[in-house]
């Protein structure tokens, strides 16, 4: 029977081993989604503040336009005294006119950039306050669940250490059976419990109850799940 226990033993090995597994695939998982809400929130304030420096780019660009303009308006003007008939008059006239018109729009365009660098920064702070509530909230997740991994390869480790120190004592016909069902089914040792299968529940026959109970190494196998039966302390 202590071969059987064993086997017992190993099987619950395998389940803390195959839920240390888990976990380090689920962190990850967990990891990437919140480092991807971290990057979308940093995003949010990146584009702003692109936009913001463009906008600046565009202000300072339409200031230097509008002095070219402004000077260019004063040249002409001071040409009124060399105009020498009416048609020299009108052309420079025309000129003028379209030198305080890009002035004009120039103005216009000057004072929309400031208007929307205004409505745009009060954008990137909100979206600022909003980026460090999600920094706070996703990074020291980010970071728990980092070091985490570290030390859940440091358990499976000792878990996989743990399982080759229980398989050695386990004769070789028992552990090769088990290694069998296992990959075909997976937890598939079960304790009697109350004079039944501890996987599926079923009622054990008596007789096969019985040969349970005596069993040195005999196996038997619930005829419902096909699990191994094994009788321990807990059984009585």
């Amino acid at each position: 029977m202590e071969g059987l226990l064993q086997l017992l033993e190993l099987q619950q090995v395998d389940k803390d081993l195959r839920g240390l597994e888990e976990a380090k695939d689920k962190y990850p998982t967990e990891i990437n989604q919140r480092q991807g809400a971290l990057d979308k929130a940093r995003g949010v304030v990146e584009a702003q503040q692109q936009e913001l420096e463009e906008i600046g780019r565009r202000q300072r660009q339409l200031e230097r336009e509008l002095e070219e303009a402004r000077e260019s308006l004063k040249l002409h003007e001071a040409r009124f005294s060399e105009v020498k008939n009416n048609k020299e008059y009108d052309a420079l006239q025309l000129e003028i006119e379209a030198c305080k018109a890009r002035i004009a729009e120039h103005e216009t365009q000057i004072l929309e950039a400031i208007e929307s660098a205004e409505n745009l920064e009060e954008g990137v702070d909100l979206s600022r306050k909003d980026f460090a509530e999600v920094e706070e909230e996703q990074q020291g997740r980010i970071d728990e669940l980092t070091s985490k991994m570290a030390s859940l390869q440091e358990e499976v480790d000792g878990v996989e250490k743990r399982r080759q120190e229980v398989a050695q004592v386990i004769a070789a016909n028992l552990l090769k059976i088990y290694e069998s069902s296992r990959k075909a089914k997976g937890l598939r040792v079960a304790p009697v419990r109350k004079a039944s299968c501890g996987v599926c529940f079923r009622q054990l026959p008596a007789q096969q109850k019985s040969n349970v109970r005596r069993s040195n190494d005999q196996i038997e196998y619930c005829e419902s799940c096909g699990a191994i039966l094994v009788w321990d302390e807990a059984s009585e």
